[in-house]
């Protein structure tokens, strides 16, 4: 048995008989130490991923100082989930087992290595560069299928939240494609200092993204008045909410946390019979964004989303290409509803104009009205 237990945030792991595994949290902490990661979140997901595959270990009385390649494979064989998250899993057991191989701690990591071409950001943009990957155990990812919903339904949930503070957090999410960690995240001085001039249609506020990279983030000048609005005249009589700079709190003034956006927004979209989550919503802005940045003829749309959804890699951008396609189709498709409708569900759109009468011969009179 292998216990995850964290202290301020911190994470330790502990074996059977609450005895301290001593490697495994000296790697956990390297992680902050060395800057690998700054997000709380995203350590808490490293110890889980660690914990899970040393409780494994136990289970299958092995050694993880001596694990096999064979050991490694039955080990992620063994795994459940979506292709992401197995090869999430695997990324960290590779980072893990390379830092112990490194301090002499195992003979030899327990992957089997390979090189591999892939694309890195640069200085001079994207660049191909020699990497070497574990062989044979990452799965092929499915293609991914995303879901856009639909503007009405959008709206329904907007509507039919209870208070003034939820409604903020779907107009945020859905004007600015923010992740959910970055919402929360949001300071009271990039609202309380931002002047909104009368005829100013959106204002850019600064960010911290994944990775504790900062961008910044056009917010219609409307959502900003009204994060003003509910900042000093709901949020200011929250009790306990002046101890804390963070935008959104909760009913009892603590920072509101992820969970919590996720239980609002769940709650509400099924009781109206919906399935909306925060970072469909990412999505929702993602491809309706780029259709308007393109159809507006600007030069490289694909780049601009990128830069204000905080990508990395363009190539996460792209998978809004072929949504933009199918809103597009959507449109189109919902067009032909109302024609039929304004021929009284009779006819076949098409078939309207088919039916319009033959043009007036040369020199025939015709009267318009």
């Amino acid at each position: 048995m292998v216990h995850v237990i964290f202290n301020a945030e911190k994470p330790y792991l502990f074996g059977a008989g609450w005895k301290t595994l001593l490697e495994p949290n000296d790697w956990l902490y390297s992680l902050r130490c060395e800057g690998s990661t700054q997000s709380p979140r995203t350590w808490r997901t490293y110890a889980y991923a660690l914990g899970d595959h040393l409780a494994w270990c136990v289970r299958e009385d092995l050694d993880w100082q001596t694990l096999t390649r064979a050991d490694m494979e039955r080990y992620v064989a063994s795994l459940t989930g979506s292709d992401e998250t197995v090869n999430h899993r695997i990324t960290v057991l590779v980072r893990f087992y390379r830092w112990a191989e490194a301090r002499q701690l195992t003979l030899r990591t327990p992957f089997a290595f390979r090189e591999t071409w892939v694309r890195r950001p640069g200085f001079f943009g994207e660049a191909m560069r020699l990497v070497m990957r574990p062989h044979a155990l990452r799965r092929i990812p499915r293609s991914e299928k995303i879901c856009v919903p639909r503007i009405s339904d959008v709206w329904r949930l907007r509507t039919a939240m209870r208070c003034w503070r939820d409604q903020l957090l779907v107009d945020v999410l859905m004007l600015t494609g923010l992740r959910c960690s970055e919402l929360l995240d949001l300071r009271l001085a990039s609202f309380l200092q931002a002047h909104v001039e009368a005829d100013e249609r959106a204002v850019f506020v600064q960010v911290l993204g994944k990775g504790r990279k900062q961008r910044h983030v056009p917010f219609p000048a409307g959502l900003m008045r009204n994060l003003k609005r509910y900042i000093l005249l709901e949020r200011k009589y929250v009790a306990g909410a002046e101890s804390h700079d963070q935008v959104f709190v909760s009913a009892r003034g603590a920072p509101l946390k992820p969970s919590g956006v996720e239980f609002v927004l769940r709650r509400v979209s099924t009781q109206l019979g919906l399935a909306i989550h925060p970072h469909l919503l990412r999505h929702f802005f993602a491809c309706h964004r780029l259709k308007y940045l393109t159809d507006l003829g600007i030069g490289d749309p694909l780049g601009q989303l990128q830069r204000e959804l905080g990508h990395t890699l363009i190539t996460t951008t792209t998978r809004y290409l072929h949504l933009t396609d199918e809103l597009r189709a959507r449109i189109a498709s919902d067009h032909q509803n109302f024609i039929a409708a304004i021929a009284g569900g009779q006819k076949r759109p098409g078939d309207i104009w088919s039916s319009a009468p033959e043009p007036a011969a040369v020199g025939a009179t015709s009267h318009d009205c």
